[in-house]
């Protein structure tokens, strides 16, 4: 007889009466995988959480003509007053109404140029577009820029945007025919959502306003963000702009505004500050992120915090408790104590009520408790004035620089210390010249900035050598240049604005250095691209002349950065040119507009190495509404700028 080998089934015993029924095997399973899920989710969540970020990327506008780190340092460490009159031409169509008030400032300079067409917005749009929400695009381009990432790269990633903003000066310029065109154009939400709409961003994007601490409140937010998982980039940034006499007459009756328009932070003479515009912005990352990436980095965010005065002495009035738990609370957030904090840049107002309240804030929490070290306390608005809503930018890209540099600058203005702040056995000292910073005296700077809503926010940054260092041996290069091809479209610029296309300039084949990796790689060229045949020659020049600066073992990070760090556009040119000194001539002939024979060869691939390069060279026009009721005509608000 044959064996049955089938399986015998046996009928399982049924449950007690009342026994839940078990659950089936499949779902057993399925619950342990998720609570696998939830483990490692919460193992990198807190991963996250304990990790510093990384500042890739810098974009400024300041007083004094100022656009970048360098030229801010330079005002800085000069102890330069950037606090000059507002100029005839900036009063507009309101220099009626400006006469009797506060005239003096930290002022850009025309502030309604606008390059329209880089962004595809038209010329009625741009018109009624708040000066601010332009001034923020054309800043977020440039700190990309000097990340060396394209926006077209940030499309495939969650890229959020949070911006500082307050004042709605240019609403006093409202036209006869408001159209939802001018209501979109000036709410303060679009100016998050129109730099995340034109630049492809999809993480979070929203418009923060406590006051004067929006800017750094927005830096908080963006690192939450960061560390949550809601976004691999962040841009955090602030602007403030004044183009119309309305709000300064407001702060005027406040008795807030110096009568010498002079800011003389912790001085015995200080009373009051005097207004201020400009804008900045920071690109942030994960610091893991930015090394594995093989960004350039430029400093780190260890820690921030956020509270509220809550029952102060009045609404606008500053609370000493609070501002010392905020500042504890930052150093607890960045595993710091006092004795790390080598360097405060304040809030710092000169005003008879903020300075004593601020400094007995700084003495009880960082002074006292670092046993005589030094700490040194400054505040930039000393230089530059308020910029109230971009305060806290403008401090925290102070403080990046004081890190960079271990140097502090000196306190404008300050003569004589204010009588009522006590700095016995603090170490506190006010740098009356430009000082070198002891490591010894920690190595970390922090940041304040206090809302007159009752917001207060502290940020501490650190060098960039901060933490483990990981492992970057495998460079994430997905967007090297050319992908072992050649560069698409190219163009040369001929005389006289002649565009020919498909030419490349100067050839070569010799060996580069990669920035900081020591490894030889070689160098077939770069491009050059701007949206007109004007711009590009500017941008050749401009590239030439940095070029000249930098040693040959930076051409490769050089090549890089031109090629893949930048976004591409209609006009190109692809220079093919193996070293720096053929670059440079091939570069020269490109800024000349030379006519040049189309080269051969391709474009290769380059690691990832980040060089500081020009930013791209403008083409504004002046975009201005006639307010209702002006005299001013339409034909007056045209006028182009230099590139």
């Amino acid at each position: 007889m044959a064996h049955d080998d089938s399986p015998t089934l046996v009928p399982a015993a049924a449950p007690p009466p009342g026994a839940p029924a078990p659950a089936p095997a499949s779902r057993t399973a399925l619950a342990r995988a998720l609570d696998t899920i939830r483990s490692l989710r919460a193992q990198l969540d807190a991963q996250r959480a304990d990790q510093p970020l990384a500042v890739v990327g810098v974009g400024l506008r300041l007083p004094g003509g100022i656009d970048d780190l360098d030229g801010y340092w330079t005002a800085l460490a000069a102890g330069r007053d950037l606090v000059t009159p507002l100029s005839q031409e900036r009063m507009g169509p309101f220099a009626d109404q400006w006469a009797g008030l506060h005239r003096k400032g930290g002022f850009l300079d025309e502030v309604m140029d606008f390059d329209a067409g880089f962004f595809g917005i038209g010329g009625r749009e741009a018109r009624r577009l708040d000066p601010q929400h332009r001034l923020l695009l054309e800043a977020a381009w440039e700190a990309l820029e000097d990340a060396a990432l394209p926006p077209e790269r940030l499309t495939e990633t969650r890229t959020g945007f949070f911006v500082g903003i307050t004042n709605q000066d240019y609403d006093d310029w409202r036209p006869a025919d408001v159209d939802a065109v001018w209501g979109i154009g000036n709410a303060i939400c679009y100016s998050a959502g129109r730099i995340a709409f034109t630049l492809g961003l999809t993480g979070p994007a929203m418009a923060v306003d406590t006051s004067c601490s929006s800017s750094l409140v927005a830096v908080h937010l963006a690192r939450q963000a960061l560390l949550r998982g809601e976004c691999e980039v962040a841009l955090a940034a602030g602007v403030n702009l004044i183009v119309s006499p309305a709000s300064t007459r407001l702060i005027s009756q406040s008795g807030l505004l110096a009568p010498d328009g002079l800011c003389k932070p912790f001085d015995a003479r200080a009373n009051g500050f005097t207004r201020s515009e400009g804008c900045g912005i920071v690109v942030l990352k994960r610091l893991a992120d930015a090394r594995r990436d093989n960004d350039r980095i430029h400093a780190v965010i260890a820690g921030s915090a956020l509270n509220q005065d809550g029952r102060s002495a009045s609404i606008t009035a500053p609370n000493v408790r609070s501002q010392i738990d905020v500042i504890a609370a930052a150093l607890a957030d960045a595993g710091l104590t006092a004795a790390d904090i080598g360097h405060l840049e304040a809030h710092g107002t000169g005003t008879a009520l903020g300075d004593p309240i601020e400094m007995d804030a700084i003495a009880t929490v960082l002074g006292r408790p670092r046993g005589g070290r030094r700490l040194t306390v400054g505040s930039v608005k000393s230089n530059l004035g308020h910029l109230e809503s971009a305060a806290g930018m403008a401090g925290l890209l102070k403080a990046i620089l004081c890190v960079q540099r271990r140097a502090v600058p000196p306190l404008v203005h300050f003569r004589t210390l204010n009588p009522r702040l006590d700095l016995a056995g603090t170490g506190i000292a006010i740098p009356t010249e430009v000082e070198a910073w002891s490591p010894d005296d920690g190595r970390y700077a922090g940041v304040s900035s206090f809302g007159m809503s009752g917001t207060n926010a502290h940020v501490i940054v650190g060098p960039a050598d901060v933490g483990t260092a990981v492992d970057i041996g495998a460079v994430d290069i997905g967007a090297a240049a050319g992908s072992g091809a050649a560069v698409g479209a190219g163009a040369a610029v001929g005389t006289g604005g002649a565009v020919g296309t498909g030419a490349a300039v100067g050839s070569g084949d010799v060996v580069g250095a990669a920035a900081g990796g020591g490894r030889a790689v070689p160098v077939a060229g770069f491009e050059v691209t701007a949206r007109t045949p004007d711009a590009l020659r500017v941008l050749a020049a401009r590239y030439r002349d940095r070029l000249a600066t930098l040693p040959d073992d930076a051409y490769p990070a050089f090549a890089y950065t031109a090629t893949a760090g930048r976004a591409r556009h209609p006009v190109r040119a692809r220079v093919l040119a193996a070293s720096r000194p053929q670059a440079l001539a091939a570069l020269d002939a490109l800024a000349a507009g030379t006519p040049v024979e189309p080269g051969e060869g391709e474009l290769t691939d380059l690691p990832r190495a980040v060089v500081d390069l020009p930013h791209y060279p403008w083409e504004r026009r002046r975009y201005a509404i006639v307010p209702a009721g002006s005299a001013e005509t339409p034909a007056a608000t045209l006028r182009l700028t230099a590139v």
